[in-house]
């Protein structure tokens, strides 16, 4: 979820990533639901009845982090290389492009405009 936060080949995936409650806020749930279910649910989502170990913990933990590198390798796959899926109309892509840029502009400008308003406080 971390490394989808950036879609446009961006390396840092983590700027601004506490800029954005509501993904903090779903981020947060979805953890807690995830450690509650393994913990207090082990039959029904068959884990050990008592839940996972600090070792299964861990384990759980480094394979997921290999996603991030995983992820950067990924940012430097030149699209070319990925196969198309499905037919777009030029059009369509053309005023995709145009919404994107509009969306990132503002973006830049709401940006600037918290990063001024936290230097003056």
């Amino acid at each position: 979820m971390i490394c989808s936060r950036k879609i446009n080949d961006e390396i840092n995936i983590f700027n601004g990533i506490f800029t954005n409650p509501a993904f903090m806020v779903v981020w947060i749930v979805i953890v807690v639901i995830q450690i509650l279910c393994a913990q207090l649910f082990g039959r029904f989502v068959q884990v050990h009845i008592n839940g996972l170990t600090g070792t299964q913990w861990a384990y759980c933990l480094l394979i997921a982090l290999v996603t991030f590198p995983i992820n950067l390798f990924l940012k430097f796959v030149p699209d070319a290389m990925c196969p198309m899926l499905g037919d777009e109309d030029p059009e369509d892509v053309k005023i995709a492009a145009e919404d994107y840029e509009m969306l990132r502009a503002k973006g830049e400008r709401n940006a600037k405009e918290i990063a001024s308003r936290s230097q003056r406080t």
